[in-house]
This record gives structure tokens, sequence and C-alpha cells, in this order.
């Protein structure tokens, strides 16, 4: 039993990188609707940024309920971010424009998440999403995002997925140096709604930032895990022993 103590004692005070060698940068939400409600042009738009951990948000509106059918035209992003290395953002849009005589439409919508941050070590950047997307969008194709990773003021993206449209679903993750980064989502084909045709996008992305161990740290770990065992098998011999003895 003391052995097992002193082993698993080596494994519990082997050092592990820091989590604040992952530095929380600028969050920024925004998003837009541009159409044409009771004959009159409308261009709402929203966005919002952060430099704390905590929930932002941006939204806008296109609502003209007087008429008949209803119009309706909604957009939100939403970002939590736990922590520095840790956050979801959530998209949804629904775009209604009324009867095929009304003359209503949202021509246009935008919508994107933004987070800028730094690492001083090496880390793993991991992200996974679920996108549901019908109707219409940009050049006539079904409405998708994209996701990409780039180093901040670098021009080529590192990581670069997409479009992701209806049904998509998957994770993927970088090795990234010590550096500052820029972490986007945004429309590939965003939702468009001509008169009588409803179209809308659902996602959800999450994403997580580790450190990646040192090799001093590794062999640390290693070592630890080895005397555990040898001392779980020492454990087990004189069990083994007392037994045959009585």
């Amino acid at each position: 039993m003391i052995r097992l103590a002193a082993a698993a004692a080596i494994v519990a005070i082997t050092p592990l990188p820091s989590s604040a060698a992952v530095m929380i940068g600028t969050q920024i939400v925004d998003t837009r609707l541009t159409g044409t409600i009771a004959a009159a042009p409308l261009d709402p738009s929203g966005s919002d940024a952060a430099t704390r951990a905590g929930t932002i948000s941006a939204a806008a509106q296109l609502v003209e309920s007087g008429g008949f059918p209803a119009v309706r035209g909604r957009s939100s992003v939403v970002a939590e971010l736990s922590s520095a290395e840790r956050g979801r953002v959530t998209f949804q849009r629904t775009l209604t424009p009324g009867g095929v005589d009304s003359g209503n439409a949202v021509t246009a919508s935008s919508a994107n998440y933004r987070y800028f941050f730094a690492t001083d070590t090496e880390a793993v950047f991991e992200v996974d999403w679920g996108v549901s997307a019908f109707g219409e969008g940009a050049d006539g194709q079904l409405p998708g995002q994209s996701v990409s990773l780039a180093m901040r003021g670098g021009a080529a993206a590192l990581l670069k997925i997409g479009p992701l449209g209806n049904g998509a679903s998957g994770d993927t993750q970088l090795l990234l140096a010590p550096g500052s980064y820029e972490f986007r989502i945004e429309d590939a084909f965003a939702p468009q709604a001509s008169a009588g045709q409803s179209s809308g996008l659902s996602s959800q992305y999450s994403f997580a930032i580790r450190a990646v161990p040192e090799p001093a740290t590794w062999a640390l770990m290693l070592v630890g895990f080895g005397a555990v065992g040898m001392a779980a098998r020492r454990a087990r011999k004189g069990s083994a022993f007392s037994v045959r003895r009585t």
C-alpha cells in the first residue's frame, strides 16, 4: 500500500503546462439583414464585442405583422466563452417573407463570429460543428457556413473548413505554434428568401485550445505510470505469497 501511494504521488505532482499559456483576446459577433418589407427597404444590423469570458450576442430582425401573411426575418449569434481556452457559438436565422404576391423579400443576410487569442506555448486547437439549413442561399446554393483559423494579420488560412451545409457535422484539430491567432465562423452561402420562399440556417460550434505537454513533462508522466504498474505487480505477488503460506 505504501508503494502504491508513493507511486500515485509521483503522478499527482507531475507538472502540466498551465492553462494561463493561452491568453484571452477579443470576441466579435455581427449579424445583418437586408430586405424589402411592405415596399420599404430595411437594413437592420447588430454587433457586439468583448475582451472577457462570458456571453456576448448580436441580433437583427425584419418584422411586419400587420399584413397577411406576416413577414418575419430574424438572425442571431450567441457566443459563450467560458475561459480563454473554451467556447461555444450558436447561429440562428429564419427568413419568412410572406406570400408570393406580397413583393416582400430578404435579399441579403450575414452573420459571423471572430475570436482573437494568443498562446505562448505549443497548443492543440480543436473544433466541432453541427449545421442545419433549408431554402436558398447566395448564388442559388443551399445556405452554408465556413470555419477558418489563421495567424493574426496573416493572409493564408492554417485551417479552412466548408462550406458546411444541411446535415454537416464533424470535428477536427490543428497543432499551433506559439503566436497570435484569429478564429472565424462566417457565411459561405448566406440564407436569402424571395417572396413566398422561406430560408434559414441553424448551427453550433464548440472549440477548445489545449496546451501540449513538453517532452520533460511526458517523461515524468511515463515514469510515474511505470512506478504505479511496478507497485501494483509487487502488491499482487505479495498477496499471492501470503495466501500460499496460510
